[in-house]
């Protein structure tokens, strides 16, 4: 049965159901339908208040443009559309967004879409756990948050929500004082003479002037120039996968990219290309074909990535030197080639880097440069001779 209540500005009728209850409930125009018929709709609450609150709520938002109807997507079901539709990423971006949108399928997927505020998403980044129990480290936090804010960035352009609840949450800070974990000069090259004589010791060279582990592994004999000492980064070699290789061209133009090679590093090569031809004709390849990839096992196989980190890590607990990750290797070349005075825009054009991710995101200032920079400003200055001026 339904009871027209007095007339006030909201049309809210009063319901009472075959069961006593009572209910309050309205009609509002939506707008038009995919098929242009008008889009009509009931609403129904348990009190007039509530009713009321959201007659005017809606209406205001209609008459705005920004009325999102209500829906059942679940937050792991957008989600998983929004990484559908990434076709225009490299199968390794793909992976790293898959990976990071894990936590977020476990701990918030079950959600309605439209449900989700900014406090879930706040407690959730707060609570997210390893598997061991730590807390997630800062950057992990910050990409997994970065992965929702575009998910629900999408949600509301499409129309799917009203308001974007991740458009105003933070992102964890490092702590105080906290830095990367790069090599001392005096470390690389203390990892350097370790190494030296090891089959893969051209490739540690490399790795040592700051190219990127994918970079090395997919160098091959016909990107190395004997005669000029250089080298052509073409081609990189990433790991989505444990049984997927995925061979790629750098992402960007600063990537592709011709390096000189100095004498050690271009000897180091040419000792390694000696040493794979004789490899290759006792395993019955015959003559080593130049196309062929650099970082290869003596059988010709293309060294794994995952493998070529286990062999640094074990070379660098062997080394005494501490065990950081090829990424800081590389950040550790940056260091020292700014701290040794080379231009930023020259190391940024050396590692295929925007000049100001170079300085901002990778440099490093040495303790010792700091301590000379900060005794020049008391270094004695000569005195003019007041007999030279006439």
């Amino acid at each position: 049965m339904t009871d027209r209540l007095p007339r006030r500005a909201e049309p809210i009728d009063k319901v009472t159901l075959k069961s006593g209850a009572v209910r309050y409930r309205f009609r509002i125009d939506l707008g038009v339908k995919a098929d242009g018929s008008r889009d009509r709709r009931f609403f129904t609450y348990r009190s007039y208040k509530e009713a009321r609150a959201e007659f005017r709520r809606i209406s205001t938002e209609v008459a705005a443009g920004t009325h999102v109807n209500r829906g059942r997507l679940t937050v792991a079901e957008h989600l998983e559309d929004w990484l559908a539709g990434k076709r225009d990423i490299r199968p390794n971006t793909l992976r790293n967004y898959r990976d990071a949108a894990k936590p977020i399928l476990r701990d918030l997927g079950q959600l309605a879409l439209q449900q989700l505020t900014k406090a879930h998403i706040d407690r959730f980044l707060t609570s997210l756990r390893r598997r061991d129990g730590k807390p997630y480290a800062p950057e992990t936090i910050r990409l997994t948050l970065s992965v929702l804010k575009q998910v629900t960035k999408d949600a509301k352009r499409q129309g799917l929500i009203a308001r974007d609840p991740a458009e105003f949450v933070q992102a964890p800070i490092p702590a105080h004082g906290h830095r990367t974990a790069v090599w001392t000069r005096q470390e690389a090259n203390q990892f350097r003479n370790h190494v030296r004589g090891d089959r893969l010791y051209a490739l540690w060279l490399l790795t040592l002037c700051g190219l990127r582990r994918s970079e090395v592994l997919g160098l091959r004999w016909v990107d190395v120039n004997f005669q000029s000492e250089t080298i052509v980064v073409r081609q990189a070699r990433v790991e989505v996968t444990a049984s997927f290789i995925d061979v790629q061209p750098p992402k960007t133009t600063r990537g592709l990219r011709t390096l000189p090679i100095t004498g050690e590093v271009s000897a180091a090569l040419q000792a390694l290309h000696r040493i794979q031809s004789s490899e290759h004709i006792e395993f019955g390849g015959g003559s080593l074909n130049e196309s062929a990839l650099i970082a290869t096992e003596p059988d010709g196989r293309p060294i794994l990535p995952r493998t070529y980190t286990d062999r640094f890590r074990r070379a660098a607990k062997n080394a005494g030197v501490p065990v950081i990750t090829l990424r800081n290797v590389r950040h550790t070349s940056v260091s020292v080639m700014l701290d040794a005075g080379i231009p930023p825009t020259t190391v940024a054009a050396w590692h295929g880097h925007d000049p100001r991710m170079t300085v901002s995101v990778y440099g490093r200032t040495y303790d010792d440069s700091l301590r000379i920079a900060g005794a020049s400003m008391f270094q004695s200055v000569e005195e003019p001779d007041d007999s030279a001026l006439g």
